[in-house]
């Protein structure tokens, strides 16, 4: 369904489907392909199927581990003691993920934003928009801001390290759930060690992008958006550091669980 949605999604802002009001917010005639592609992620709905996507394809790898019977005894232990609770952890994160986009009305409630909304739906208010049949001739285009190439590498890298980081938390609540508060290190490690380095590299991109090329002029200055993927960051680096040290001393079990799962809560 996920991987569906983001097709329709990008064949709806290569065609110019002005009517559906994601397209009409993030995409134009004028603009490069390029800012036509990454319009994919402009908007809040699109960055969260962005993260559902990648959400799925990292729980597709689990799958295949869960399942593997090959490999030490220790980590065989892992698959069997770690897998039920890891999968359920990482269905539960992508329940919240699609939840916020589903768009999905239950009389007067509303689960989420809907990802293919149209512009009549979305502004009822607008008489033009109402007229059986109306379709503008173009749209409001990426916001001026955002059209830089940057778009295209910095946010799709900032959420492949917040879905990476991910994994140490699922082990994290799976160890606390079986009781097991040192075994769960050994299989997380490489995804918190890969999670900060790629979420590391996104937010060095965002902070050039943001300091120079949209002349923000101070570190600190940053917009929020890049300040609140550092913080994840700097907590996930401590818990890698904190599971390095329960890896070799058999110490810091507790800092290892907490700082893995806090550093999620914050992405």
């Amino acid at each position: 369904g996920v991987v569906v949605s983001s097709a329709m999604l990008w064949v709806a802002l290569f065609g110019n489907h002005f009517d559906i009001a994601y397209v009409y917010q993030h995409a134009s005639t004028g603009q490069k392909l390029i800012y036509t592609f990454s319009a994919f992620w402009a908007g809040q709905e699109g960055s969260l199927l962005l993260w559902g996507a990648m959400t799925a394809a990292v729980g597709a790898v689990l799958v295949r581990w869960s399942v593997r019977t090959d490999g030490i005894e220790a980590t065989q232990e892992a698959r069997r003691l770690f897998a039920a609770p890891v999968m359920a952890v990482v269905a539960l994160c992508q329940v919240f993920l699609l939840s916020m986009i589903v768009g999905l009305r239950l009389g007067p409630l509303t689960v989420g934003s809907g990802m293919f909304m149209t512009l009549a739906d979305k502004y009822p208010d607008a008489p033009m928009l109402q007229v059986a049949g109306f379709v503008p001739g173009d749209g409001q285009g990426l916001n001026d801001l955002l059209q830089n190439p940057w778009m295209a590498l910095h946010p799709p890298t900032i959420f492949v390290g917040f879905t990476l980081l991910m994994v140490p938390f699922a082990f994290a609540v799976a160890g606390l759930y079986r009781r097991r508060y040192t075994q769960w290190v050994r299989p997380a490690l490489p995804w918190s060690l890969v999670g900060s380095g790629v979420l590391g590299v996104g937010s060095m991109m965002g902070g050039w992008w943001a300091y120079e090329t949209l002349s923000f002029g101070g570190w600190w200055a940053w917009d929020p958006v890049e300040n609140s993927s550092l913080v994840p960051w700097i907590f996930g680096v401590a818990a890698l550091h904190a599971m390095v040290v329960q890896k070799k001393t058999s110490g810091g079990h507790k800092a290892a669980l907490w700082l893995s799962v806090l550093t999620f809560q914050l992405c």
